[in-house]
């Protein structure tokens, strides 16, 4: 596992890589690359950039069973009067009153993508902060964004279709903090990192420190962004913490093992990923691996590289990063080898 994890730095400009698989009690970790002149570590905090929507999704089931709200409530209850408003028109009809948190977590309200999305010039928020002109948003912003420069691809629930959007998590954010009457990151203590003991993990800001993001072969330095888009993209954690994190969210020890059926309602959004209800499938078809089924993972991944999913056929998990924005598909491949040692030696 060591030499695998190491064989990924130059890869695609990769220069730090952590892995954690874990099985039961038994917990295997490797790492190779250096942050600061220090090796790093299972403890080297990074970003796990939309991995982060694994935690909102846990929020918000861990609030749902505390009887504080229920998937299928409208959005528009959880916000002042008229908020939303025009958030969602299709065909001269306002159906922003139609999307209900499920929408949200299932990426099924329709809603555009206020982080990839084009805008009415062509432009997108993604393609400006990669380029690193970092900036400061709110609230406002993304709902201005999606509302008026932007149009919603379909009716909110409509027959078995889904749009990725960061829209729909940033909006879960704001759910879960008006629910608590707390900020977010005060949430997040309450419902997450507290009762799981979990040190390392918390919503990227002031003084908080992390591996730099890396894009190809340039730092990435957008700060100012990073704090702005905590429930859909701006946890900071360790591979540790994840791996702890990932554990208990599958295995009934942060929410209702029976919450895991009803989040298993498939929608593809794009190859090989189908979203569920809250989470991701990850599952190659039979032609690319016509020796042996590939494996199911369920879980999430990152922008920047990060990975948390759980293989339920081999009762696996797997967390870490390759700290690499620039191909997409190579945390799937680092998974999927380190599933093949797994089956083989393990």
């Amino acid at each position: 596992m060591q030499q695998l994890v190491v064989a990924q730095l130059g890869r695609g400009q990769v220069q730090e890589a952590v892995l954690c698989v874990a099985r039961e009690a038994d917990l295997l970790c490797a790492s190779a690359g250096f942050w600061a002149g220090v090796p790093v570590s299972v403890d080297t905090p990074y970003f796990v950039a939309s991995t982060s929507k694994l935690l909102t999704t846990a929020m918000i089931l861990r609030l749902r069973a505390e009887g504080r709200l229920s998937l299928d409530d409208p959005i528009v209850d959880h916000f002042p009067e008229g908020m939303l408003t025009g958030l969602h028109r299709w065909r001269g009809q306002d159906l922003t009153s139609r999307i209900t948190l499920r929408h949200l977590l299932s990426h099924r309200s329709g809603l555009p993508d206020y982080f990839e999305g084009r805008r009415r010039d062509g432009s997108r928020l993604s393609d400006g902060l990669l380029a690193g002109r970092d900036m400061s948003y709110g609230l406002p912003e993304v709902l201005g964004w999606a509302r008026d420069e932007m149009r919603p691809h379909f009716p909110p629930g409509e027959g078995r279709r889904a749009l990725y959007a960061d829209t729909n998590f940033y909006l879960l954010g704001e759910v879960i903090a008006r629910v608590c009457g707390t900020s977010l990151a005060e949430a997040l203590q309450r419902l997450i990192t507290v009762p799981l003991g979990l040190n390392a993990t918390r919503f990227f800001g002031p003084g908080v420190s992390a591996m730099p993001l890396r894009h190809g072969a340039s730092v990435l330095e957008v700060p100012n962004a990073m704090a702005c888009m905590p429930a859909d993209g701006g946890v900071v954690s360790t591979a540790r913490d994840m791996q702890m994190f990932t554990q208990a969210f599958f295995d009934g020890g942060l929410v209702p093992r029976g919450d895991m059926d009803e989040m298993q309602d498939w929608c593809r959004i794009f190859f090989p990923l189908q979203s569920g209800v809250g989470l991701l499938r990850f599952r190659l078809p039979r032609v690319f691996s016509p020796w042996r089924a590939s494996p199911e993972l369920l879980g999430h991944s990152g922008i920047s590289g990060a990975f948390a999913f759980h293989c339920p056929e081999m009762n696996v998990t797997l967390t870490g990063t390759v700290n690499q924005i620039s191909g997409r598909g190579r945390p799937f491949r680092l998974m999927l080898q380190a599933l093949e040692l797994v089956r083989r030696y393990g």
